[in-house]
């Protein structure tokens, strides 16, 4: 069973990356501007793009489940374009990569910013609406926006699951993100 993860550079993509390897399945993993994170492992490297719906089917060929971690985090308000580029139109390439090529289950990974926090006296769950408006962070519409695209692929007959992470720390951060980046600098 092979499995594809995307983002797979990235600090929680690198995690399962290991993760992946370390319970003995077969990993190929896509790889858009360098490899830092996961070289030297035991992971088939594909050149892609989730801009690119034809490196998405070369990626995607013979694999099971895939593992969506691609995106962009940005909390400027200027960076919509880059957003919706990646996040939303590239998630949708994902799904329709993965109802083109027979991929059998897709995990998505979200973020807990595409859900609406109000109210604050409640957890938050997924139950909660999508922050699908433009009077929201673009990051935050981003995810959501991606979230619904999977959430069509679902209606349209893939086995897809959401993920919505929050804040994440540990090993492989290599940009850092902004909160290892805070941490580091305490």
């Amino acid at each position: 069973m092979t499995i594809v993860v995307t983002g797979a550079c990235g600090h929680i993509g690198a995690n399962l990356v290991r993760a992946l390897i370390d319970s003995g399945r077969p990993v190929r993993s896509l790889v858009h501007v360098h490899d830092r994170g996961i070289a030297g492992l035991d992971t088939e490297l594909v050149k892609g793009d989730v801009c690119d719906p034809e490196s998405l089917y070369r990626a995607f060929r013979d694999a099971e489940v895939v593992y969506h971690l691609a995106g962009c985090i940005s909390l400027s308000m200027k960076d919509w374009s880059k957003l919706e580029a990646i996040n939303v139109i590239g998630t949708r390439n994902v799904v329709e990569a993965c109802l083109k090529t027979g991929v059998r289950r897709l995990v998505h990974f979200s973020s807990i910013h595409a859900l609406q926090e109000e109210p604050f006296s409640v957890p938050v769950d997924e139950s909660r609406p999508l922050k699908e408006s433009p009077g929201f962070p673009p990051y935050d519409r981003s995810k959501a926006l991606g979230e619904i695209e999977v959430r069509r692929a679902i209606e349209n007959g893939l086995d897809a699951v959401i993920l919505n992470p929050t804040a994440v720390v540990g090993p492989h951060d290599y940009e850092p993100s902004y909160l290892g980046r805070a941490i580091l600098d305490m």
